[in-house]
């Protein structure tokens, strides 16, 4: 069951200076469902998705990849990043929308030159 649970969720939640009770809002659900999607024992619905992912932050392929991923392999804090990572964080934080699609575009372009 550990590797079912989604502790991320609630540490991303913290580093944006949020609560649990926010996301509900931002996904329409009661707060008692966000304790089940981090516990693994309700998975985000598909119109779910792109709400998450905007309360969260990040883009929704990232959301997907975190969902797909066992607890151990997403364990890597903030603080554990080296500066120019961390610099890359921000500066897509910082993004607008539209820059944050561009953003995103860029990286699969580079993903595809591989």
């Amino acid at each position: 069951m550990s590797d079912k649970k989604r502790i991320w969720i609630s540490r991303r939640i913290a580093e944006l200076g949020k609560k649990k009770k926010d996301l509900a809002g931002a996904l329409g659900l009661p707060h008692t469902r966000i304790s089940d999607i981090i516990n693994g024992n309700r998975s985000l619905k598909i119109t779910e998705i792109s709400p998450f992912a905007d309360f969260m932050d990040m883009s929704y392929t990232e959301v997907l990849s975190r969902f797909s991923m066992k607890e151990a392999e997403i364990n890597i804090s903030y603080d554990a990043l080296i500066r120019d990572e961390k610099e890359i964080i921000e500066s897509y934080r910082g993004l607008s929308e539209a820059g944050k699609q561009k953003f995103q575009e860029f990286i699969d372009d580079v993903k595809d030159d591989k």
